[in-house]
């Protein structure tokens, strides 16, 4: 029997018989007690303070509806997630939004769009192809046509191009990691030592290992208090890292759990981030009540390079060794899905 039983017993005792019981332990209560007396001893009494302290605290953590953040009522299933059906169906619409990811990198659409139109021919000698510093205007000429959110980072700390016969033929920025302000990097040993490759693209007419040599070159060419080198990719534009794997990079996939909110003004897109600043707060839901086109999307996938000599590269790469992963890899359209595309 149930405590809320149990209460309903001895109250329906009490009114069919005039015997007055505890409401803690449901026995008679003694002749001479209290007209108002409801429990059989001290420790009934302590035992039912106890209890109910027990269900404040539980109704005070209640579980919260995963759509909307309400609180679930009480009389509802102990595994639930949602508190109605209309925010069940509406997670589920939200999921599918996220899982609907393009088969094909964003970049390489742009490059295969372009390379269409043109008639130029590809730079065959990638042996003759120059890395070298370059302006942040010159990089922004290359990264707003091919990146996917068609925009420099906030922060340009350095920039770098190579050069075939000297045309610009591909472009990287480095930038900040936003992260270690926050000391997200203290427990690697990472902070003061980190630097992001925020932005990165080649034209369609580059030799296709100029990303590598690219890459690789600028990571030289960086101040030498830089040993980490840690680059996204983003799900939603189709990237898988393959450009990453290729240059050897590590692989630890999200760091975070969730999603993120990607953006669109005017048609323009801009991260969850920018919207934060112009909008004073966060989430595609968040963002979406104050009329913004914002949709949820899978967070970025995280890869890690490391400089300097191999104690330091093999001394950095133990800090995150529980963390790594298999490469990630393209998955395969099977016929029929072409088929209906």
């Amino acid at each position: 029997m149930t405590s809320v039983e149990r209460t309903r017993h001895a109250s329906a005792c009490r009114s069919r018989h005039g015997i007055k019981r505890c409401c803690q332990c449901d026995r008679p209560l003694a002749a001479h007690a209290r007209a108002d007396a409801k429990y059989c001893c001290p420790g009934c009494r302590r035992a039912r303070w106890h209890r109910r302290a027990r269900t404040a605290r539980v109704l005070a953590q209640g579980r919260k509806c995963e759509t909307c953040r309400k609180r679930i009522a009480l009389g509802m299933r102990a595994d639930s997630r949602y508190c109605s059906a209309s925010c069940r169906q509406r997670a589920y619409r939200q999921r599918s939004k996220v899982t609907t990811l393009p088969r094909k990198a964003h970049q390489r659409i742009v490059r295969e769009r372009l390379a269409a139109a043109s008639t130029g021919s590809v730079a065959a000698d990638i042996g003759s192809a120059e890395v070298r510093p370059i302006t942040v205007a010159e990089a922004k000429v290359l990264i707003e046509v091919y990146e996917y959110l068609g925009a420099m980072p906030a922060i340009s700390r350095y920039c770098f191009g190579i050069f075939f016969d000297g045309c610009c033929g591909g472009a990287v920025v480095y930038g900040d990691e936003y992260a270690e302000n926050l000391g997200v990097w203290d427990r690697y040993g990472y902070s003061g030592k980190i630097i992001a490759l925020q932005r990165g693209a080649c034209v369609h007419w580059a030799h296709p290992h100029a990303a590598s040599k690219l890459i690789r070159h600028s990571m030289r060419l960086l101040p030498e208090r830089y040993r980490v080198v840690t680059a996204t990719v983003d799900p939603a534009a189709g990237e898988i890292g393959t450009i990453y794997q290729a240059c050897s990079f590590d692989y630890v996939g999200t760091m975070r759990a969730g999603t993120r909110a990607l953006v669109s003004i005017n048609g323009k897109r801009i991260s969850e981030r920018q919207a934060g600043r112009l909008a004073g707060t966060r989430g595609a839901h968040a963002l979406a009540k104050l009329g913004f086109d914002a949709i949820p999307v899978p967070r970025r996938e995280r890869y890690f390079a490391f400089r300097g000599s191999k104690r330091e590269r093999q001394h950095h790469r133990e800090a995150i060794a529980h963390l790594l992963k298999p490469y990630p890899k393209r998955c395969v359209v099977f016929a029929r899905d072409v088929e209906a595309q």
